[in-house]
């Protein structure tokens, strides 16, 4: 298994517990940050993974810009 399938394993673990402490708590907010990092991390890793290997894709690739604040 790749590294990226790994990482979406995890991220997937780690979704599903704070959607149990959400429900447990009541606060549907709880853990918004968590699950930001976690979907931009997929985004970056899919992304140099694509980058990396674009495949027939190749002239249609354009370069997601990240919002540096």
């Amino acid at each position: 298994m790749s590294k990226t399938a790994d990482r979406v394993k995890l991220a997937e673990a780690i979704l599903a517990l704070v959607e149990k402490q959400r429900a447990e708590s009541g606060d549907e907010h709880l853990g918004t940050d968590i699950v930001e990092f976690l979907i931009e991390a997929q985004f970056h890793d899919l992304e140099t993974e694509i980058l990396q290997n674009p495949g027939a894709i190749e002239p249609w690739l354009v370069r997601r810009r990240r919002n540096e604040n």
